[in-house]
């Protein structure tokens, strides 16, 4: 895995958008987040869901912001976040999820080998680009056994973004959508196949996964698209702020349909007497008769923008390899360091090792025992053992070129 200087965590949790669309920096301040619940609550932990949705959301991570997610400095992470109950105290009885921790604020979906979908309000805010370093992309953010909320995280679960590669935000409109580039491929995960022709259809069962108030990972279906509109549909969901940019599977063919957008401007939760409950539509009086509004896979910008990053995803150096990407496209790499061969300067690094942006295994001198006999912190270059043959290496290679 490629430690340094081309080393980045992507972050920021995702709220509610189809495919990718901008996100807000928190979730009462952005007007596209969508916030309805329709009796019966269908929403479900990841423990409680199908096989299949389970292998869809592990691919599915949290935008979570750094200010949420401590780095521990040993190669962990732990949430530093509320609790639902804490947050809305006291909740009503009945309310549900109350001792669930409420880190995230939207959702993305892995589609290519360092390629994210999301919402665009979930990185852009009227106009204004989310600042990448405040943000972690988190997987596993899920609550995978009963009663067991996650809390620690190691770095193969927590990435950066480096660039936002496309995204539509348009007020008012379907039309909402990022594709996002990480910091390093993601390895262990499949990538969601997402729609590639055709359109989805009224009354097509869908499902929608996401971390809606924040809260881990939940799965919400028993809905159908409701009407077809411009740049994407509408379905009766049951999703929540937090949600936005979270993927619309087809509950038949598992492929992605859409992200979430928005719904209606109200409250998640708000003070019903002395407690808190979730808002419940259509019954609450602040609710509307409108359905959740997503964004289509289909909209051609967002199309042609996904299909040209998960081709170059797929050639910039392998899926089996290191998790580092190649700057020059070679996807030659011997010791599968994820630094290829061409720009690797220590070319037999151990399996499993850290190296930096050259290949050279990082020193103990990282994790504070310098044993190169320079400043504590700072790798020495290829490692200790690595330093005199390539030393040896570089004199030969001056002498055959002062022969010719």
């Amino acid at each position: 895995m490629i430690v340094g200087k081309q080393f980045r965590i992507l972050g920021l949790a995702c709220a509610m958008a189809l495919l990718a669309s901008g996100a807000s920096m928190t979730l009462a301040e952005n007007d596209r987040s969508p916030r309805i619940i329709r009796p019966p609550d269908d929403r479900t932990d990841f423990y409680a869901t199908t096989s299949m949705l389970q292998g869809i959301g592990n691919s599915v991570c949290a935008q979570i912001t750094t200010d949420l997610l401590v780095d521990n400095g040993d190669g962990t992470f732990t949430i530093n976040a509320g609790t639902l109950g804490t947050d809305f105290d006291p909740l009503c009885n009945g309310e549900r999820f109350s001792d669930q921790p409420t880190a995230a604020s939207c959702t993305a979906t892995l589609v290519g080998d360092d390629i994210l979908i999301t919402a665009g309000h979930c990185l852009d805010d009227a106009g204004t680009r989310t600042d990448l370093s405040t943000i972690y992309f988190v997987f596993d953010y899920a609550v995978r056994q009963q009663n067991v909320n996650p809390e620690t995280f190691t770095t193969d679960q927590v990435f950066r973004a480096t660039e936002i590669l496309g995204l539509a935000n348009v007020d008012g409109t379907a039309n909402d959508w990022a594709v996002v580039k990480l910091d390093r491929k993601v390895t262990g995960r499949t990538p969601v196949t997402v729609r590639s022709t055709g359109a989805i259809a009224e009354a097509q069962s869908i499902v929608a996964i996401g971390f809606g108030a924040g809260l881990p990972m939940k799965f919400s279906g028993n809905a159908t698209v409701q009407a077809i509109v411009e740049f994407g549909f509408e379905a009766d969901l049951d999703i929540i702020g937090g949600n936005s940019g979270g993927p619309i599977i087809d509950a038949t063919t598992g492929m992605i349909e859409g992200v979430v957008s928005a719904d209606q401007a109200i409250e998640d939760y708000f003070q019903d007497g002395t407690c808190f409950r979730a808002a419940v539509c259509p019954q609450d009086p602040q609710c509307d008769d409108s359905f959740t509004l997503l964004s289509s896979i289909m909209t051609a910008d967002f199309q042609s923008t996904i299909q040209t990053a998960i081709a170059g995803s797929n050639t910039g150096g392998g899926t089996d390899g290191g998790t580092g990407t190649d700057p020059n496209g070679d996807t030659t790499d011997a010791d599968n360091d994820g630094v290829a061969d061409e720009d690797d300067l220590c070319a037999a690094t151990p399996a499993d090792a850290e190296v930096d942006s050259d290949g050279c295994e990082l020193d103990d001198a990282t994790n504070g025992n310098d044993n190169s006999g320079g400043t504590t912190g700072s790798p020495a270059p290829c490692g200790v053992t690595g330093f005199i043959p390539f030393t040896f290496m570089m004199l030969g290679l001056t002498l055959i070129r002062r022969r010719r």
